[in-house]
């Protein structure tokens, strides 16, 4: 008995696609097979697939046998199956169903999203729907991936926004090429004193912002040669000319595909003044270590030298007073008295230095003779030092209408012309000259005498120092730390020059032929009753 021949699975479905008439029919085979899209053929009458393309195959990961013959809902393709339910009605209310997206499930479970489009065909009296499929998942992720990208970085240019114009740093954007500012934040607005509209589309140049153009000339060349620039200490200046220390750090960045700088200044002006004054504070602390090891310097040595001579006289006293001549014991006497006067004498000078240095003395200014004044002061000097050295006057102009306060100028020339005579070889003149200019007194006093070093001319000012070539010559180191002081306190100046070996001049220049200003604390009645 001769069986019907029955047709394999892998077999195209009986009965052709329509094609248009000028179309042969294997062309159509063809272009269905070959097409690079998934392409199916699904009969309406009970919806099996009578004929898929071997994309189609690529993408499920099905054999030919597996697919044909069953339907979409017993291969398990549609992630939702509802979504086939709708697309065939669809296909039912239109003939045809065009871009239709949805996800389909691959053989191994893999997901894929699928762009359909479908018509509805007739071949020999029965009818098909001839399905396209284009597999969009790709595009998708890379939309995702976009759309995800996208909205990261309109979340990072919120966060940046938020956090550039809330920042208490300093902060501006400007374009390299110009250097003209895009965007400040509310503190670089703040500091400055400009309004935003005021400092966009303007350099720091423009509006005077640095303090030094040639900082930042430098900071703008760091900047091109290295493209970032940290803490670049400078001084900028806001709109009132207030002035503030700042820390500038910046970077070269890219906006719109145009280099762009960022800056983030920091304002150290009240920490920079922090350091400055505990710098002063460790200079001070320093500086009055020093004095309480050259004040106990002169304990050990100025006061115990005479100390020990008065111990010493007086003890010879005591023992052999009976068996001493009287010239011997006169001769001891005058010693202890010298010695106490000596003593006397330091202390006189330190308790001197504490009233200038606390501000107890006061500035009494009143009309004197300036040239009596040298004249006695001269005097006092010479037999004060036993004629040691004579003192020359060289007094010119009229000095006669002078107005200060005269015991502070006796203070000045007598520790000048008593060191100057101190210092000297016995014999050699000191000079003490006196001369008007304008409003103000030229005093110099000059000795031919050791002179002063260079290292200790840096310190001649400070209490209790004294020239490393002083020798066995006695002496505080106060006269001078008192001598400036009562120099300021007539608002005038004093300098000095000095070689070492060749002598000493020291010039003091006092206002003291115009209207006196107060110059120290004290009883302003008093003062103002003088004025």
């Amino acid at each position: 008995m001769t069986r019907a021949k029955r047709k394999s699975p892998s077999a195209p479905a009986p009965g052709p696609v329509a094609a248009p008439a000028a179309v042969a029919p294997g062309l159509l085979q063809l272009a269905f097979h070959n097409s690079p899209a998934m392409q199916s053929v699904v009969r309406v009458a009970d919806g099996v697939l009578v004929e898929v393309n071997d994309t189609f195959l690529e993408k499920f990961g099905k054999t030919r046998a597996q697919v044909i013959g069953k339907t979409p809902f017993e291969l398990n393709f549609w992630v939702e199956p509802e979504k086939l339910l709708e697309y065939r009605r669809q296909m039912e209310a239109h003939g045809h169903v065009l871009g239709y997206e949805t996800r389909l499930r691959t053989g191994d479970g893999k997901i894929l999203t699928i762009l359909l489009s479908s018509h509805r065909v007739e071949s020999d009296g029965a009818t098909y729907y001839l399905t396209a499929g284009v597999d969009i998942t790709a595009r998708k992720e890379a939309e995702a991936k976009l759309l995800e990208s996208e909205r990261q970085l309109r979340e990072s240019q919120a966060r940046f926004g938020a956090a550039f114009n809330t920042s208490p740093v300093l902060m501006t954007i400007a374009r390299l090429a110009d250097a003209k500012f895009v965007e400040v934040n509310d503190a670089f607005v703040e500091v400055t004193g400009w309004t935003r509209k005021e400092l966009i589309g303007h350099d720091s140049k423009e509006l005077k912002l640095w303090v030094d153009l040639d900082e930042r000339e430098r900071f703008f060349n760091l900047l091109r040669r290295d493209l970032v620039v940290r803490n670049f200490e400078c001084q900028t200046i806001d709109r009132d000319g207030k002035i503030y220390t700042m820390h500038l750090s910046g970077q070269v960045i890219e906006i719109n595909h145009e280099p762009h700088l960022i800056t983030f200044g920091l304002d150290v002006t009240e920490q920079k003044r922090a350091e400055a004054e505990l710098q002063n504070a460790l200079a001070k602390e320093r500086e009055l270590s020093q004095l309480k090891s050259d004040f106990v310097s002169l304990v050990s040595h100025e006061f115990r030298t005479p100390l020990e001579i008065i111990m010493s006289s007086t003890d010879n006293l005591q023992r052999y007073h009976d068996r001493l001549a009287e010239a011997k014991r006169e001769q001891l006497l005058n010693t202890i008295n010298k010695s106490v006067r000596r003593m006397s004498g330091m202390m006189e000078e330190v308790l001197v230095l504490g009233r200038v240095e606390s501000d107890k003395t006061e500035f009494k200014p009143v009309k004197f003779d300036l040239e009596s004044c040298c004249r006695r002061v001269g005097d006092e000097i010479q037999t004060a030092t036993g004629k040691r050295c004579p003192v020359e006057l060289e007094l010119k102009g009229a000095l006669r209408n002078a107005f200060g306060d005269e015991n502070l100028l006796r203070h000045i020339l007598s520790n000048l012309l008593s060191n100057a005579v101190k210092y000297s070889p016995e014999g050699s003149a000191v000079t003490l000259a006196a001369a008007r200019k304008g409003s103000k007194a030229i005093l110099r006093i000059i000795d031919r005498g050791y002179g002063i070093p260079v290292a200790d001319q840096k310190r001649l000012f400070q209490a209790f120092h004294r020239g490393s070539n002083v020798r066995q010559v006695s002496g505080t180191g106060l006269g001078l730390v008192i001598v400036r002081r009562c120099v300021e306190l007539h608002g005038g100046e004093i300098l000095c020059e000095s070689a070492e070996g060749k002598g000493t001049t020291f010039t003091v220049t006092l206002p003291l032929f115009g209207k006196p200003a107060i110059r120290a604390s004290g009883d302003s009645a008093e003062l103002n009753r003088i004025l």
